[in-house]
C-alpha cells in the first residue's frame, strides 16, 4: 500500500498551484473556506489531509474543471487510508512518526552527525547500545524500537532507493558505543554500505577543527515532486522541529552550512579508508 503521505503531498502542491494560478492568497482562500491561514498552509505543505466537505470548497474556488475534480477528489481519498500496522508501530514516539514518513518517500537524505552513527546506517548492536543507555525507553520496548530502526534500513537496497549522503565527524567513529566488538562491527557495516551506488560517506577528520555545524546535527530531505526545495529535520531528546515553509530563509542556511561540510570533509575515498583504520585500531 502506498504511503498516505505522499498523497498528501502531491494533493497539497496541486492546491498550491491552483491556488496560486487563481491569483489568490491563503488569507483571501481562508475567507472563503472559513478556515484559517495557517491550516491552509498546512494542508499545502502535505502535514494534514483535507476533508471531503473542505476540498469540494476548494475547488470551486479555484474554478477547477470536473476531470481534474475527479483526479483531485480520488488522490484526496487516498490521503485518507490508513497505513498497514506494524508490530513495531507504538515503539516509536508519535514526534517521530512523521520524519519515518518523510524519510521513506525522500529521493535523497542528506545527514549530518557529530556524536553518533546516523540511524540508517546503524547496526542492531549499535542501535541497541544507545536505546538501552536512555532511561526514557521502557526495557520491554527496547526491542521493538530497534527492529524498527532495521525496517527503515531495508529501503537503502529498495529499486526506489533514495540517495543517501551521510557526513560524520571522527569523534562519530572512535565513540565506542557498546564495546569494541560492536564498534568494530559497526565501522565494517558503514564500509559495506558505503559500496552501495546510492550512498556516499564523508568523515570531517579533528585535524579540520570547528566548522559551521560543529555542536549539533540534522537532516535535509529533498523529494521527487520538489526539485531544489529540502525539508530541514531537527531532533533534540523528547521532540523535533521541521522547517518545510517555502517561504522560511533558515531552510537556506543549512544549506550553506552543508555546503561547507561537504568543502570541509575528507574526499568519500579518504573518509573510508578512515573508517577503515578506526577499525582496525580496535
Amino acid at each position: 500500500m502506498a504511503n498516505p503521505s505522499v498523497s498528501k503531498r502531491q494533493l497539497g502542491r496541486a492546491l498550491m498551484s491552483l491556488r496560486e494560478a487563481a491569483g489568490k492568497t491563503r488569507e483571501q482562500v481562508s475567507a472563503v473556506i472559513e478556515c484559517s491561514e495557517s491550516k491552509i498552509g498546512r494542508i499545502e505543505r502535505g502535514h494534514v489531509g483535507v476533508r471531503a466537505a473542505e476540498l469540494r470548497d476548494f475547488l470551486t474556488l479555484y474554478g477547477v474543471a470536473d476531470d481534474q475534480r475527479r483526479e483531485l477528489e480520488a488522490l484526496a481519498r487516498e490521503t485518507r487510508k490508513r497505513r498497514p500496522r506494524t508490530t513495531f508501530g507504538k515503539a516509536i514516539p508519535e514526534w517521530f512518526r512523521r520524519y519515518v514518513d518523510l524519510e521513506e518517500t525522500a529521493a535523497e537524505i542528506r545527514t549530518y552527525d557529530g556524536e553518533l552513527v546516523t540511524g540508517l546506517l546503524q547496526t542492531e548492536d549499535y542501535a541497541r547500545a544507545i536505546t538501552e543507555a536512555s532511561p526514557l525507553h521502557i526495557p520491554t520496548e527496547i526491542g521493538r524500537i530497534v527492529q524498527a530502526r532495521a525496517a527503515r534500513q531495508d529501503r537503502l537496497t529498495d529499486d526506489d532507493a533514495p540517495r543517501v549522503w551521510a557526513i560524520m565527524s571522527e569523534g562519530v567513529l572512535r565513540l565506542q558505543v557498546g564495546g569494541r566488538d560492536t564498534m568494530r562491527q559497526q565501522l565494517k557495516h558503514i564500509l559495506d554500505l558505503a559500496a552501495l551506488p546510492n550512498l556516499t560517506v564523508q568523515v570531517t577528520p579533528f585535524s579540520s577543527g570547528a566548522h559551521a555545524a560543529t555542536g549539533f546535527g540534522f537532516t535535509l530531505l529533498r523529494f521527487a515532486d520538489d526539485v531544489g526545495i529540502d525539508i530541514v529535520y531537527l531532533e533534540d531528546l523528547t521532540s523535533a522541529s521541521y522547517l518545510d515553509n517555502p517561504d522560511d530563509q533558515q531552510r537556506q542556511h543549512y544549506a550553506l552550512v552543508w555546503q561547507q561540510l561537504t568543502a570541509g570533509a575528507l574526499p568519500p575515498a579518504e573518509s573510508l579508508r578512515l573508517v577503515d583504520t578506526v577499525r582496525r585500531e580496535l
